[in-house]
């Protein structure tokens, strides 16, 4: 398995292990070897060595969606957001949702897992991968959101929030669902500004932060979750003669789970 984020090996990011945000960073994937090639020449420090009960399949979203998730995660668990008492919302059951459900019950302390979607066969997926409630939020108010999340949990307001979105309207709705204290880590990218109220950020004294895909070592805690099998997936394979059809699907949201080009 090859770990995305190539660092120059000399900044302080990379002393400390995140080569993923130094910042003369290289993507695999991206440059003259292309993320549809076949092959591609990779430092030997990049390669990770995987278990050989899993599928190519298997392997291919958990250096993504996989990796990408369960950094979020771990960020809310250091932050300590995470506890019995506590519950944590998922934003988006997409690719990376389905992961960070899986994450939120594996690392989560007990925490109750409530997962937001506006797909109910999405929403479906986080409640097979162990959410113990889903959240249709298709065509509602913020406050109607709020008030279900109180008859499902017994409290309106958030204690965590992992948002695997990243959309302006998400983020807005998330942050005014986040409680007192509250800790709101986003690790998706589909908007690229957002506008949400300052006092109820301070008054609240919550915590915002970024999580930026993930090092080595989270990468080979992923790996070491899978070879145990405590990783399930929803994924769909494809041929190269079919990446622009699955990629229009993507690009509407029609794509349930993780879509893999298999050669």
């Amino acid at each position: 398995m090859v770990a995305p984020g190539w660092g120059d090996g000399t900044c302080r990011h990379c002393q400390v292990g995140n080569t993923q945000i130094c910042a003369n960073v290289r993507w695999p994937g991206f440059g003259p070897y292309g993320g549809f090639a076949e092959y591609l020449p990779v430092p030997a420090r990049y390669l990770i060595k995987v278990g050989k009960n899993l599928k190519f399949e298997e392997l291919a979203p958990l250096t993504d969606a996989g990796l990408t998730t369960y950094r979020g995660i771990k960020k809310l668990r250091h932050s300590e957001a995470l506890a019995p008492d506590r519950v944590i919302g998922v934003f988006g059951i997409g690719g990376l949702g389905a992961y960070a459900v899986q994450y939120a019950k594996l690392l989560g302390s007990g925490a109750t897992v409530v997962a937001f979607a506006r797909n109910s066969d999405k929403l479906a997926v986080a409640k097979a991968y162990g959410a113990d409630h889903t959240i249709n939020i298709k065509g509602k108010a913020a406050e109607d959101i709020s008030k279900e999340l109180a008859q499902l949990t017994g409290q309106k307001y958030l204690d965590a929030i992992i948002d695997c979105a990243g959309a302006p309207e998400i983020v807005q709705l998330a942050t005014g669902l986040l409680g007192i204290s509250g800790h709101y880590v986003d690790v998706g990218l589909v908007g690229d500004r957002i506008d949400i109220p300052l006092f109820p950020r301070v008054s609240r004294e919550q915590t915002i932060q970024g999580s930026f895909w993930g090092n080595n070592n989270d990468l080979s805690e992923v790996m070491a979750l899978a070879a145990a099998g405590k990783i399930e997936h929803t994924i769909k394979t494809f041929e190269f003669n079919q990446i622009n059809e699955q990629l229009d699907l993507l690009r509407t949201g029609d794509i349930i789970g993780r879509a893999v080009l298999k050669f």
